[in-house]
């Protein structure tokens, strides 16, 4: 899945794992059940979810 310009977007794994690699940026994420990160830049994310996870994505207040 791409997102676009994902600035404050709070992704959180509830299940299973996910793969998240921010556009440029030298270090990928993976997060595991109960884990989660906040984008802080307005750069573009790919997610990519193993087999079975679950994922929310929830746009943090005052964020654009």
């Amino acid at each position: 899945m791409l997102l676009r310009r994902a600035s404050g977007l709070r992704i959180v794994c509830h299940v299973g794992t996910l793969w998240v690699s921010e556009y440029r940026q030298p270090d990928d994420s993976v997060l595991h059940a109960g884990e989660a990160i906040t984008v802080g830049s307005d750069r573009d994310v790919v997610l990519s979810g193993l087999p079975d996870a679950q994922v929310a994505l929830i746009q943090v207040a005052g964020a654009p």
